[in-house]
């Protein structure tokens, strides 16, 4: 009798040391990336081809009249965009405010698609460009990169 209560005690506490090991090394990983805006946005425009064309600075107020994009749900925003209608290449990066990270994320999303339209009848090389366009999430800030480089520029950022 004292054996299998032993043995019963014994179960437990190694399932439950077990479960404890797995929510450790399952979450633990977890830590939440944030981005320092100021940083990558430095990285990218020093990176071709940011660092050879006319760019101008995305702000917050281009954001809702250009981007389509909701300012309330936004903390900051730094990018870079072209000055002239030859260029596609472009950088993005949106800060957004708590809880609000999926909604931005469809915004830019829906914008891409509408740039990536506007582009399919103009010049080939540039459409390319927009079609390989890359973007994503890391922590609370939303991306969008487009370049010759796009995912060079994305692993920069998600390094």
């Amino acid at each position: 009798m004292k054996k299998n209560v032993l043995s019963v005690i014994l179960a437990i506490v190694i399932i439950l040391v077990v479960g404890i090991v797995a929510y450790f090394l399952l979450n633990g990983n977890q830590e939440e990336k944030s981005l320092d805006l100021n940083a990558t946005s430095q990285t990218l425009s020093n990176s071709a081809p940011f660092n050879e064309l006319s760019t101008m600075d995305i702000t917050i107020d281009l954001l809702s009249s250009v981007y389509g994009i909701n300012t309330q749900n936004v903390e900051n925003v730094i990018g870079k965009m072209p000055m002239m209608n030859v260029q596609a290449s472009m950088y993005l990066l949106i800060q957004a405010k708590e809880g609000t990270v999926e909604t931005v994320k469809s915004e830019i999303d829906q914008y891409a698609t509408k740039y990536e339209e506007q582009w399919s009848t103009y010049l080939p090389e540039q459409y390319e460009l927009v079609k390989n366009r890359k973007s994503g999430v890391v922590g609370n800030t939303v991306y969008l990169i487009i370049a010759e480089n796009a995912e060079t520029l994305e692993q920069e950022i998600t390094k």
